[in-house]
């Protein structure tokens, strides 16, 4: 099978991860490559999807595995993300409550829009954890070197996982252009707001779910 990969080449870049990373361990690496941010920081544990790139990693425990289905209970993340498997792999972690720091290279556009822009990932993300951007990361860092910037972005466990205010978001969040007094009613709520979903940046959804009467954590 083939992946569609862009390896971190830059040095700079890769020490600026470096200094980022917090001492909490097991700090583990997922997607890997072949061993460049690797051999600086030293990971417990190496996730790579792609079975070729094994023999690269053998200094820090490999093992084949989808980021997307995470063999692990608690830790640090680090990884470069594709952007095809971003919104996947979120929902996936945000249930691992042992995970409590994630360092991410993301496409600079979604870090922007989970910052800024209220859709159902933007707010389930700033419910579960507080979010940094860090830097931005141009293609040239990259080999080959995507079409898009790239950001890294700090994400630190808040709250634990609730399948209740997730179902909530989840409802919410498909009437963005709806008032809160009319989404409750939507999703079985209640609520005497007549403010806009897209009134409210990601960062709000606490101030969103009070306004509903949902309590948390």
């Amino acid at each position: 099978m083939n992946y569609s990969q862009n390896f971190l080449v830059d040095k700079d870049v890769i020490r600026k991860i470096s200094d980022n990373i917090s001492t909490e361990r097991p700090l583990i690496e997922i997607g890997c490559g072949k061993g460049n941010l690797s051999e600086v920081v030293s990971p417990d544990l190496c996730i790579e999807i792609d079975q070729r790139l094994l023999s690269f990693l053998k200094n820090y425990n490999p093992i084949q595995g989808d980021a997307r289905k995470l063999p692990v209970l608690r830790g640090q993340i680090i990884s470069s993300l594709p952007y095809s498997i971003t919104y996947d792999f979120f929902m996936e972690i945000i249930k691992i409550n042992g995970i409590s720091r994630l360092l991410l290279i993301l496409q600079e556009d979604f870090v922007n829009k989970v910052i800024d822009y209220p859709t159902f990932i933007s707010f389930i993300l700033n419910y579960y954890f507080e979010i940094n951007k860090l830097f931005v990361i141009p293609p040239s860092s990259f080999r080959p070197a995507p079409r898009i910037f790239s950001a890294l972005v700090s994400l630190k466990r808040s709250r634990q996982y609730d399948q209740k205010v997730t179902d909530v978001i989840a409802c919410i969040s498909k009437y963005r252009n709806k008032s809160l007094n009319n989404i409750a009613k939507l999703c079985g709520l209640n609520s005497s707001s007549d403010k806009r979903l897209r009134d409210f940046k990601p960062w709000m959804v606490i101030d969103i779910l009070a306004t509903l009467g949902i309590s948390y954590a």
